[in-house]
């Protein structure tokens, strides 16, 4: 199966598993995806190009199942943060991604974009309210940095952050859209997903 049809696939199974969200159609197109290209002055990798060609959800994040070192879990129920009980292995997270209620455009994707110029990096969202989601342009790896130590719009230092407090996240794009639309638990301690 072709990237772009996996990346269309496991959204759209998201969607079937989660009536509640609404799928539309993305009203995006490879001109527009260009013009942002050519004003950002980097190429967007194909797996973030098939997401942004894809669909729009009518939800603000969307979460997934991970196994690692969490204190605490996103609770679905509350829409809020509790601790992690001892005998809970799993935590769940969440991560806001371009296309998500409310902006159904590249604006705000552009504009995010802006403060990584010629870091070597792509802003993708946020994961967990608290780090940002980075995909390296060179290895299409992605990576999750706590916004607190990244100083943006300093170019070379914005880099430098970086490089110094990027932690690996996912191997790439594809096993972000398996973990947080496929529904499939991720160690984020071991960079694997967990086949029992």
């Amino acid at each position: 199966m072709d990237r772009k049809n996996y990346i269309q696939a496991e959204i759209e199974k998201f969607g079937s598993e989660h009536p509640e969200v609404k799928l539309e159609k993305s009203p995006i197109s490879i001109n527009e995806i260009a013009k942002v290209e050519m004003r950002l002055r980097t190429t967007i990798p194909n797996a973030v190009k098939d997401y942004l060609l894809s669909y729009t959800l009518s939800v603000p994040f969307v979460t997934g199942k991970m196994l690692g070192d969490f204190s605490e879990t996103y609770c679905e129920e509350t829409g809020r943060w509790r601790e992690l009980e001892i005998e809970e292995e799993i935590a769940t997270t969440i991560i806001q991604l371009p296309l998500m209620f409310p902006n159904k455009d590249l604006s705000e994707f552009e504009q995010s974009n802006t403060i990584f110029l010629g870091t070597g990096f792509l802003y993708l969202g946020l994961y967990n309210g608290e780090y940002y989601v980075l995909l390296d342009l060179q290895s299409e790896q992605v990576y999750q940095v706590d916004m607190e130590r990244v100083r943006p719009a300093l170019g070379e230092e914005t880099r430098a952050d970086i490089i110094r407090w990027a932690l690996p996240f996912f191997h790439s794009f594809e096993d972000l859209v398996r973990c947080f639309f496929g529904g499939e638990l991720y160690d984020e301690d071991e960079l694997t997903f967990d086949v029992e």
